[in-house]
């Protein structure tokens, strides 16, 4: 039976190891102190402990890095789809001008036709 316990202590003290040696024990403690000294209790404490849990870990820089990139394409889309309906536009208006010349060449060449007598 002592076997037994202690295999679940070197389990503990294996994972408490693990915790600490990846920072994981010092951002936990941090964020708690953090809560514990905040003046204001936030209504959501888990929220809390979630927020300023990601402030710590590594891949913050590659979350802002990707939130900026996201803000630049969301950018860049609007830009297209700005200059899309210009183009539309713009097609259009073509379009409108072909169709008049088109007309305009008809009733021209009808005239014609009918001064000849043809």
């Amino acid at each position: 039976m002592s076997n037994q316990g202690n295999s679940v202590n070197n389990k503990r003290e294996d994972f408490k190891k693990y915790l600490n040696d990846l920072g994981v024990i010092e951002a936990l403690t941090n964020v708690l102190a953090n809560l514990y000294e905040s003046e204001t209790r936030p209504a959501d404490p888990l929220d809390y402990i979630r927020t300023h849990m990601t402030e710590t870990v590594k891949e913050k820089e590659e979350l802002k890095m990707l939130k900026e990139n996201y803000n630049s394409m969301i950018s860049q889309i609007q830009e297209m789809e700005e200059e899309n309906m210009q183009l539309a536009k713009t097609i259009k208006e073509l379009e409108n001008y072909g169709n008049e010349l088109s007309k305009s060449r008809l009733e021209e060449t009808d005239n014609n036709n009918v001064g000849t007598g043809e």
